[in-house]
């Protein structure tokens, strides 16, 4: 027995080396000599088939570790380890209301468990339901404070239901905590990009750049945030370094055109608008190269770039608008109706339409435009 002890001990070590290929085999030659034994040690079997269970999750084998814990069970039924291994094994398997039906055992053993009732506050989460998964995540707040994967899901559950002032509270407790957290930097200086608290957001973006200064949302991040106070010459070298990075996305193309249109920079802004459209009937690059068009005046190829673009996308009442627009000011206002006629269905009726031509100018209409994109991303 003592020999078994020490394999025991060994093949525990290896388990929490995440040797788990090496660990699975040293308790799977422990249980074969205690199947031999006439009066196996319990505590030893026990001890060997909860390893054994452990080392098959660990490598995603979730189906063939449940059986091993439910062994257990049968000779320990209060077993807390075989129970939360068999949740677990449920969440690696996205059966959630398997796994809940095993975390609600756990509490019932230990009711101060904060971690699995984080798990059961993620579950909850996975399956959108909003109150039971805020209740839970409090819960494992209220007994540990500090618990980290509860700030992090209670915050990522706020952010997603819009609930923006709450996701910052409970991220900005997480960063306390750890301020190296990179992807909750990012997503609070998301929040605060979207507020149009531009320096703010810069900061977070910063920060983020500090741990990881290629991180792709940190420069677009900035990005956006210098774009939105306007300063687009120093918002320049951050598109241009996305886009070098990323020369496949058509987004980041369309941004750094949009820059150098802001910067005057028309053949530099044409030239990516039309790789891009190119490439794919980029709704993105559609809008930038009729802006293009429409802020060198050349109303005759805007009109005809306009039109193809509702062809593609043909609900989209901005670019309605900005067409009717375009021939009023290039001094045919007789087709303006006819857009609307083309696309009343859009409209409630025609004094709306007239209304909304009315109140805008073309630079009022491409400046909404240009928000409707970034809110879209």
């Amino acid at each position: 027995m003592e020999n078994l002890s020490e394999e025991l001990e060994r093949a525990k070590n290896l388990l929490k080396e995440q040797e788990y290929e090496e660990s699975q085999r040293l308790f799977s030659e422990i249980l074969a000599k205690l199947e031999k034994e006439k009066n196996p040690d319990q505590n030893v079997f026990i001890q060997a088939k909860l390893g054994l269970a452990d080392s098959l999750r660990e490598q995603l084998y979730f189906e063939q570790a449940i059986p091993v814990y439910e062994e257990v069970l049968k000779i320990d039924p209060g077993c807390k380890q075989a129970i939360t291994g068999i949740a677990d094994s449920y969440r690696g398997l996205k059966d959630w209301d398997k796994a809940l039906t095993y975390w609600f055992k756990v509490i019932e053993i230990d009711p101060n468990d904060y971690l699995v009732m984080t798990r059961i506050a993620d579950a909850y989460r996975k399956k959108e339901k909003f109150e039971e998964a805020e209740k839970y995540y409090l819960m494992a707040i209220n007994i540990n404070p500090k618990n980290k994967f509860a700030l992090m899901g209670l915050g990522d559950l706020y952010y997603k239901h819009k609930k923006f002032n709450r996701a910052l509270e409970y991220w900005k407790q997480l960063l306390e905590i750890n301020p190296k957290f990179i992807n909750i930097l990012t997503m609070v200086g998301n929040i605060y990009r979207n507020w149009k608290q531009f320096d703010k957001a810069i900061d977070y973006y910063q920060k983020a750049l500090e741990i990881d200064r290629n991180n792709f949302y940190a420069l677009y991040g900035i990005a956006d945030s210098l774009r939105g106070k306007k300063r687009y010459r120093d918002a320049l070298k951050y598109w241009k370094k996305l886009y070098t990075s990323n020369p496949k996305n058509e987004r980041l193309a369309t941004r750094l055109a949009d820059c150098y249109m802001k910067l005057g920079k028309f053949e530099e802004a044409e030239k990516l608008y039309t790789e891009v459209l190119k490439e794919n009937p980029s709704r993105y690059a559609a809008i930038g190269m009729l802006r293009f068009y429409t802020e060198k005046k050349d109303y005759s190829s805007a009109i005809k770039f306009a039109e193809e673009y509702l062809q593609k996308f043909p609900n989209d009442p901005r670019i309605i608008i900005l067409l009717a627009k375009i021939y009023e000011v290039s001094g045919q206002k007789e087709k303006t109706f006819e857009v609307y006629e083309k696309y009343a269905n859009l409209f409630g009726d025609k004094k709306e339409f007239t209304s909304q031509l009315a109140s805008s100018t073309i630079e009022s209409i491409e400046s909404e435009i240009e928000e409707y994109k970034e809110n879209e991303y």
